[in-house]
């Protein structure tokens, strides 16, 4: 809370003096009065030059001046502190931009726009003296930002060629997400200059991030800025307005659904913007939706990780099986995106016939699947998920759909593999939901993808996959490791397989769920045909499917694209 206290000379108001919680009075003009304000005005301000940024009103002496000096100069006036301006009964005039947002970073977003609709003219930031005690780290951030535009004008320096010249030079945004350190893998195997700027909350919402991503630019002259799933753009925008300006190509890379992420990212397109996605199934709806450059890519793995060495290394007794599946149960998954749906239980039941209709439906996006047959099929339902959730909660109620109809399709492959005794590696809903099941079966706790799972595949004769849902033509990730691993893989067909591996030869897939058991007797029972497949399916990985091979197929992509452009 703030007091603020007016203070007044013959009747009229000469100052106000400003008590914040837990902080020293601040008077707007003090003991300089008027001259202290006055004194904050540019000596070597050109309107034909700058652009005129306020940061803070005070009591709009210097402000006033300027006008009065500066008639024809663009101006902008940054001030939050509304209960100042409330008291000076301000009413902004109309040919002065104002900000009066919270946000040090939408302010910033919203200069820049207005920089570029004033012929991007440099910012002349006019700090009042006072708002920089007020809120040092609101104002005097846009005071350094601003200024920064002064000293040289940033926008012409980051304004170069992109994917013109023979080095290619990469800025990947930083996180803890799963695959960046294969992406420096690759990048070094492929002599790709790259550099990383940090994130540390799922999204753009810091000063910091944008501060060093500015900085990068300049210094390191990327081709691309890089992220995977969407990572780092913001829905507000803030991110791809910043690279439309700068012109720099944004590359998102989905290793996951994109349409159960980009929901929310509904009207963020842009002509820089690169969608890569591992399902070329994704494309025409991606397409459709505005987003305009979008591309195939497959999955990939690591060669060197997922290693036939890794088989010499003791194991735990209990990793030894004939047949082995690693993979959650989506109990858990489910719950947890039903109940952030926000829909009503009585629902549920309607909930879980559409997620098991979804399996089966030529459909392959939730959200084209629910608009096709949801409405017809179970009207309530699909009335309350039109017209009574917000973007968040749709998004959340697809999902759970997605991961309740991966639920019931791996669980109804699983109990295939029932009569080889299998070891189930994963959360402990497989003991729920096999807690009746008479035949023998083992499980075992789920174990890290980098530290244990390269070692695991090799000690199973045979390494199951059933596909999530959310792929319906595509394939995971584990296709390409088993065999990457020197181990085999049964798994379920997906029409994209077919230009991955000679299937039958490099790989083996089932189409229908009854194929399973005869197809785990034979492999299992043949192991000259089984050792041969393993063989010529780690031939066809390294030659065409490692990590290296996607970020090449990336950059040959984007130099072929800005050679048109």
């Amino acid at each position: 809370m703030a007091r603020l206290t007016a203070i007044c000379e013959g009747g009229t108001c000469i100052d106000i003096a400003v008590q914040r919680e837990n902080a020293a009075e601040i008077r707007l003009l003090g003991s300089g009065g008027k001259a202290r304000e006055l004194a904050c005005l540019p000596k070597d301000f050109d309107e034909n030059k700058h652009l005129a940024v306020f940061l803070g009103y005070g009591m709009g002496i210097a402000f006033a001046e300027f006008c009065k000096q500066f008639p024809n100069a663009a101006i902008a006036l940054v001030d939050k502190e509304n209960d100042i301006l409330e008291a000076l009964s301000f009413s902004c005039p109309d040919n002065i931009f104002f900000c009066g947002q919270q946000n040090k970073i939408t302010v910033l977003n919203l200069l820049t726009k207005w920089q570029e609709q004033n012929g991007k003219k440099t910012f002349y930031p006019i700090a009042n003296p006072c708002y920089q005690r007020l809120d040092k780290e609101f104002y005097g951030f846009l005071r350094e930002q601003l200024g920064a535009s002064q000293k040289f004008n940033f926008w012409e320096k980051a304004q170069y060629p992109k994917f013109k010249t023979p080095q290619t030079k990469l800025l990947l945004i930083s996180s803890k997400y799963f695959l960046i350190g294969e992406i420096e893998n690759a990048c070094r195997s492929l002599s790709i200059e790259y550099r990383h700027i940090k994130l540390q909350d799922e999204e753009i919402a810091q000063a910091d991030f944008v501060k060093q991503l500015l900085e990068e630019i300049i210094a390191f002259k990327p081709d691309a800025l890089l992220t995977l799933n969407h990572l780092g753009i913001d829905r507000e925008g803030v991110l791809m307005d910043l690279l439309n300006k700068l012109e720099l190509p944004f590359i998102s890379w989905f290793v996951d659904n994109p349409h159960l992420i980009l929901y929310s990212y509904a009207g963020l397109t842009s002509p820089f913007l690169h969608i890569f996605t591992w399902d070329m199934d994704n494309i025409p709806s991606l397409k459709k939706n505005g987003f305009g450059n979008v591309y195939y890519l497959p999955l990939g793995t690591d060669a060197d990780r997922f290693h036939p060495r890794n088989k010499q290394r003791p194991a735990p007794a209990a990793w030894n099986s004939a047949v082995s599946f690693v993979g959650n149960s989506m109990i858990d998954k489910v719950q947890k995106r039903w109940e952030a749906s926000s829909v009503p239980q009585r629902f549920y039941q309607d909930f879980l016939k559409l997620a098991e209709d979804f399996i089966a439906s030529p459909h392959k996006v939730a959200e084209e699947f629910l608009h096709a047959q949801a409405a017809e099929k179970f009207p309530q339902l699909f009335a309350y998920y039109e017209n009574n959730l917000n973007t968040e909660e749709k998004l959340a109620f697809e999902t759970g759909m997605t991961w309740e109809a991966t639920r019931v399709y791996r669980l109804n492959c699983v109990r295939q593999i029932l009569g080889f005794n299998p070891l189930l590696v994963g959360d402990s809903g497989w003991n729920v939901f096999l807690q009746q099941e008479k035949r023998p079966w083992r499980w075992h706790c789920p174990i890290g993808y980098y530290d244990e799972l390269p070692y695991f595949y090799p000690h199973s004769t045979i390494n199951f996959n059933c596909t999530s849902i959310q792929m319906k033509g595509a394939s995971n990730q584990r296709i390409l490791d088993v065999p990457a691993a020197g181990s085999f893989i049964l798994t379920d067909y997906r029409e994209q397989m077919e230009a991955m591996f000679d299937i039958g030869k490099e790989i083996i897939c089932y189409k229908e769920q009854e194929e399973i058991p005869e197809l785990i007797r034979y492999y299992l029972s043949h192991e000259h045909e089984r050792e041969k497949i393993i063989q010529k399916g780690r031939e066809r990985v390294l030659k065409c499917h490692t990590w290296a091979h996607r970020v090449e197929q990336i950059v040959r992509t984007m130099k072929e694209y800005y050679a048109r452009h």
